[in-house]
Formats: C-alpha cells, sequence, structure tokens
C-alpha cells in the first residue's frame, strides 16, 4: 500500500466527513491526486464504506449483550440458519467459531426483555442446541478502528 493511502485512510479515520480539499490539504497531495486514489481504495474494497457511527445508548438501545451459539454441525441447517440471524434487527455482529460453540452473536437490545425474547427466537431455531448469553456490565474499551490505525501506521498491508 502506498505511503499516500496510508496518510488519506488515517485520517479518514479520526474524521470521515471532512471534504476531499481538506483531506488533500492534511495528506499534503492535490485534490485530484486525492479524490482519484479514494476511488481506487473503493474499487479495490480497502474502503467498503462511510458511515457515521451511533451512541446506542442515546438511541435507546442500552443493553449489549454476547450470545455463544451451539448448533448441528449440518452445513445446511447453519446455512439456513445464518440467513434467519442475518435479518434480525437486534443482531449487530455475527462470527463462525471454531471450538466449543459454532457462532457468538452481538447484540443491541432495548432492555432485558427485548434480549429475552431475541434468545428464545434463537433457541427455536433448528439445529440450536444451547445458547449461553453474556450481558455486557460496562465497556472499557470500544475502539473498532483502532487496530486498522495501527496497521496502517506500521505499514501493514504492503
Amino acid at each position: 500500500m502506498r505511503e499516500l493511502d496510508r496518510k488519506i485512510l488515517l485520517q479518514l479515520l479520526r474524521d470521515g466527513r471532512q471534504s476531499v480539499v481538506r483531506l488533500a490539504g492534511r495528506v499534503g497531495a492535490s485534490r485530484q491526486t486525492v479524490a482519484r486514489r479514494l476511488e481506487q481504495l473503493r474499487e479495490l474494497g480497502v474502503i467498503s464504506s462511510f458511515t457515521a457511527r451511533l451512541d446506542p445508548e442515546k438511541l435507546g438501545l442500552g443493553t449489549r449483550a454476547y450470545i455463544f451459539l451451539s448448533e448441528a454441525p449440518q452445513a445446511k441447517i447453519r446455512r439456513r440458519n445464518e440467513e434467519v440471524i442475518r435479518k434480525l434487527h437486534q443482531v449487530s455482529g455475527f462470527h463462525r467459531l471454531f471450538g466449543e460453540y459454532s457462532a457468538i452473536l452481538e447484540v443491541r437490545v432495548r432492555n432485558s426483555g427485548e434480549l429475552t425474547a431475541l434468545v428464545k427466537k434463537i433457541h427455536r431455531l433448528r439445529g440450536v442446541k444451547e445458547t449461553k448469553t453474556f450481558i455486557v456490565h460496562s465497556t472499557v474499551k470500544d475502539g473498532p478502528e483502532e487496530p486498522f490505525v495501527e496497521a496502517l501506521i506500521k505499514g501493514a498491508g504492503k
């Protein structure tokens, strides 16, 4: 990855709303060069989207939990469960695992009642053997962009 690309990406992580003109000034390149690099980074999939990071608490989603899911090993059952779970608006993250559990879900809900209803819905899915739910008490660190900043600074992805 070019040094200019790393500079552009670091600036976008700091403030994704800045104009191309401001971004160009901060990275020491022309507006045209930065616009061209942004387009190429989008085409390559390095930049997947420009989004706002919202505060879930202020939107009434004060309960965060992680649900570990154990399912039957058949691929067909798991694919069907993936289709259903992907559509659940409370699920913000869905990751397949190696080990005792087959998946972990990160969920955001209004309260424990909504969480209970969601867990019951997941239990009704075909092939679900067990779930284990962990409700987040407090968040010490929540910086999903931090690993990217470190990788860009150290020049990973060359």
